[in-house]
């Protein structure tokens, strides 16, 4: 052929690869909620239906844009040599425009096929799915059979990285933070923001036993008509919503709200202390499993218009008190009102210079994480515990008293609050950098080694 048919073909090609390009971008990059609100203003049903077909299956779809894209691609790169040969010396290409057809093609494919399509995608990636959206369709019929090629090699990938199978549930919410890990990078997103949005997004796993009350943190009291007594209580623990329990907390009857108890407080003329019934004024008890992701536990409160629910465990006993501000609190961090007493010490210090943390001992092995990334520490996570106190005590095999430490992964862990029963508070301090890093236990000089 001559020298202006390939250039013709060369053309072509090129402008058909930054086209495939273009439109295989734009699907991995666009906003598919907006596509579909687009598609919608056009007020085209035909258009809808295949805009409904391709957000069903983007993946596939972009797949089969891939495809004439490396086609049209290797076919200019073939063209740009062989007119280069043909102007040259009218024959079969030499090595010399070999060399000279791959450096200037590859120059001229980057740009059209790569660099211009990249900026189409992230500026007007939507706009042009609906504007090409019938090509689109057009190419998912006809490439069936290399989609299906693609998908097995597809599977075999995920098998042989043991990566477990997502649904597309878990994909959007990756995608979701994602893109505030980016906006927070570029300055678009602040700290706060991103915890908030984090937070709400991990409503969907993070289960009423990780932000619970444990147990044996709870205030409960044990039922009695005695007014007194109530009244003595309520003053003494001050909240607003007390669960009440027949012989043990395993058996909550109920709820009582302060509110309920003033007309007994103030105690009224023509009100009888001795007529008194705690039974009279208690609001039922609304139980759920543990398991119970937040998201579910939120609707169910919502639902049922209350703001506190007993966590039970497997076996049927209490495990503890969620109430709708800890879900509140895991969005907008801790909150402290008025009734609270000030803590007297912060529940995270952080100090980066000494390399060392003090931290609450409930806190969250994976919260815990997020904390200390600021001073080089990964505490590793397990299914034998939760917390750092559960870390602390599984890794010594007993209740440590105070003072008590153990060494894991580069990290000294110290116990600074401990009771008969529990670990309260831990310090977390880096050790230097050392060969053989494993685990270590050093306790109290009265306890074990």
């Amino acid at each position: 052929m001559s020298a202006l048919v390939w250039f013709a073909v060369a053309a072509a090609a090129l402008v058909l690869a930054g086209l495939f390009a273009t439109l295989h971008m734009a699907i991995r990059q666009a906003s598919l909620s907006r596509v579909e609100e687009l598609a919608e203003e056009r007020a085209n049903p035909a258009m809808i239906r295949k805009i409904d077909a391709l957000v069903r299956d983007a993946d596939g779809h972009a797949l089969a844009a891939a495809f004439p894209r490396v086609f049209f691609t290797f076919l200019f790169m073939i063209s740009v040599v062989a007119w280069i040969a043909q102007v040259r010396h009218a024959g079969d290409p030499s090595s010399t425009d070999v060399i000279l057809g791959v450096l200037v093609s590859s120059i001229l494919a980057w740009v059209f096929a790569v660099a211009l399509p990249v900026s189409v995608a992230e500026h007007a990636a939507e706009r042009t799915i609906v504007r090409f959206c019938g090509l689109i369709r057009l190419l998912f019929i006809v490439m069936a059979p290399l989609r299906r090629v693609g998908a097995f090699f597809d599977e075999v990938v995920r098998r042989l990285v043991g990566d477990a199978e997502r649904d597309s549930a878990e994909m959007l919410q990756d995608e979701v933070l994602s893109v505030v890990e980016e906006g927070e990078r570029e300055g678009q997103i602040d700290e706060q923001a991103r915890h908030m949005i984090e937070s709400v997004m991990q409503f969907g796993w993070r289960t009423v036993e990780e932000i619970m009350t444990p147990r044996t943190e709870v205030d409960a009291l044990e039922y009695t008509d005695d007014l007194a007594a109530v009244q003595s209580f309520v003053r003494d623990v001050g909240h607003s919503r007390i669960p009440v329990y027949r012989d043990d907390l395993d058996h909550v009857v109920g709820f009582l709200y302060a509110k309920d108890l003033l007309r007994w407080m103030s105690n009224p003329e023509g009100v009888d202390p001795a007529a008194f019934s705690l039974a009279s004024i208690l609001r039922p008890a609304t139980f759920v499993p543990e398991t119970k992701t937040v998201q579910e536990l939120l609707k169910e409160l919502l639902g049922h218009r209350v703001h506190i629910a007993v966590a039970a465990d497997e076996y049927g006993g209490t495990a503890g008190i969620v109430t709708m501000e800890d879900i509140i609190e895991e969005v907008f961090g801790e909150i402290q009102d008025e009734y609270e007493a000030p803590s007297e010490r912060p529940s995270v210090d952080i100090d980066r210079d000494q390399m060392r943390a003090e931290l609450d001992a409930r806190t969250r092995i994976d919260e815990a994480n997020d904390l200390l990334d600021a001073i080089g520490i990964t505490l590793p996570e397990s299914e034998d515990y939760d917390t750092l106190a559960g870390l602390v005590i599984v890794k010594l095999g007993f209740i440590p008293e105070p003072g008590a430490t153990v060494e894991i992964d580069g990290a000294i862990l110290k116990v600074l609050e401990a009771e008969q029963t529990r670990v309260k508070r831990v310090e977390v301090h880096r050790m230097q950098d050392r060969e053989g890093e494993g685990t270590r236990a050093v306790v109290a000089e009265d306890g074990p080694v």
